[in-house]
């Protein structure tokens, strides 16, 4: 038999409403879990991490509940972890996960959109796929998933992309793993590359930017002189910024502060061949750190936990090389 750990954090899985119409959350212990799950050939325990919605968390939650998978994985009786997260930020959560932890067992993350009195309530759902997930050989070594709706996705691809659909969650470009299908896993393919970062502590100041058409650099000079860590640039296309910017990119990195560039499209990596001025040749030559197929939220969570762990600039820029 099988023991698999559930960590609960919180979220629209512990969430219900009153009949007036007011929202209360509502910690829900492992007995209540122990009711509606099948138990087949898994043991589960629970443990009780936080009780706050996702957009509560923060990286400094996360990497905490780092450490207690990370810690609980280390036991032998323990053959995979899941976490049942609020849909708003378990990506982030999910993908500081994926970086922070290093055990090949099972760490399966999972949520819901949708209130648990709704008759389209997909949390139960959810939640025994993850837990079949999570007791199957074919998850070992995967990295940190998530599972919703049926599908397996990467943590460092995955994105939420609809506010209340049952099909909130995505991988643009890569698509899913593949899918959890009653007692079966179905892998289509497995995460290119895991990478691990050994981070005990997260630096908070980072900021993270989005570039529009015409907007000034207001907002970066203010990153600047509030002296933060590392400034996330979501910039245009492959590797384009307006012209105007690079002034203060350049007085930002001058000032050794960390400047991390990542497309604003949903998908793809950075590098052109145009010439004129904001280019990707002009970004390369100030030195900022280019980051590829990964999102601004992502790349925030990345940066943050680089610079909690490097010794060096050049440990860094590593954890960023292509």
């Amino acid at each position: 038999m099988k023991h698999i750990s559930v960590i609960t954090t919180g979220g629209t899985t512990a969430i219900k409403r009153k009949q007036a119409g007011r929202e209360v959350l509502l910690s829900l212990p492992g007995t209540d879990f122990w009711a509606l799950v099948p138990h087949e050939d898994i043991h589960l325990s629970f443990e009780e991490f936080s009780n706050i919605p996702g957009s509560h968390f923060t990286p400094v939650n996360a990497l905490k509940l780092s450490q207690v998978v990370e810690s609980s994985l280390m036991s032998p009786d323990i053959y995979g972890v899941v976490i049942t997260h609020g849909s708003d930020t378990i990506e982030e959560t999910a993908y500081l996960l994926d970086l922070t932890t290093s055990s090949p067992k099972p760490i399966v993350v999972t949520g819901t959109v949708r209130h648990a009195n709704t008759p389209d309530h997909e949390g139960l759902t959810n939640l025994v796929h993850a837990i079949r997930l999570a007791a199957s050989p074919e998850a070992r070594d995967l990295g940190v998933v998530l599972v919703s709706g049926g599908e397996i996705h990467a943590a460092s691809q995955v994105q939420k992309v609809y506010t209340h659909s049952l099909n909130a969650f995505q991988s643009p470009g890569s698509g899913p793993l593949g899918r959890v299908e009653s007692h079966r896993i179905w892998l289509n393919h497995r995460p290119y590359r895991r990478q691990y970062i050994p981070c005990s502590r997260l630096e908070e100041s980072v900021d993270l930017i989005r570039i529009a058409q015409g907007a000034d650099d207001r907002l970066l000079r203010h990153a600047i002189q509030d002296r933060v860590a590392g400034i996330v640039i979501e910039v245009f296309g492959s590797g384009r910024v307006p012209p105007w910017w690079l002034p203060a990119i350049g007085d930002a990195v001058a000032q050794r502060i960390v400047v991390a560039v990542t497309s604003r499209c949903v998908f793809g990596g950075l590098g052109d061949e145009h010439g004129y001025v904001g280019a990707y040749h002009d970004l390369q030559r100030l030195g900022v750190l280019m980051v590829h197929y990964l999102d601004g939220c992502k790349t925030r969570i990345k940066l943050m936990a680089a610079l909690g762990a490097a010794r060096s600039t050049e440990e860094l820029r590593q954890w960023f090389a292509s």
